[in-house]
């Protein structure tokens, strides 16, 4: 059996990060490892994804919206609440956002949407933002946006 290389970093994830850390879900584990990949746009580093998740330690915030591409500002609100809500809670450092769809519906104005939404929701200067936009064969005529946050 071979493995593709996102099945290998989920595996490595897994094996290297505390299984705690490791994010609530595999739905979201599956994003941040697919924002690694060459062909995101732009492809997180998976030494900066790993330090992350690890300094995060058994406590990641995570929030994901599923919806249609015409629905994206409905999506883009939920997650700009969410945030909030996480903000009233904690004092996150670092966030990591990965707005997900099929080759087809992935465009540059959904990925400008959402990073500047988000970009201006938790304040540049106060969190570390990474963004990434990782293509899903499965996300047909959708798109998701997964956020993930320290504290």
């Amino acid at each position: 059996m071979t493995l593709n290389r996102r099945e290998w970093l989920q595996t490595l994830a897994l094996a290297f990060i505390p299984s705690s850390s490791v994010v609530h879900s595999a739905l979201v584990l599956d994003d941040l490892c697919a924002a690694t990949e060459p062909d995101a746009m732009p492809a997180l580093d998976w030494g900066d994804l790993y330090r992350a998740l690890t300094e995060w330690g058994y406590s990641p915030w995570c929030f994901v919206a599923t919806g249609r591409h015409r629905d994206l500002q409905t999506m883009i609100n939920d997650c700009l609440d969410a945030i909030a809500q996480h903000r009233r809670r904690r004092n996150p450092t670092t966030a990591i956002v990965v707005l997900s769809g099929d080759s087809h519906r992935l465009q540059l104005q959904h990925c400008a949407a959402v990073s500047s939404a988000i970009h201006a929701a938790v304040g540049s200067r106060e969190i570390n933002l990474w963004f990434a936009a990782a293509r899903d064969p499965v996300l047909m005529d959708a798109l998701r946006v997964t956020v993930a946050m320290d504290g």
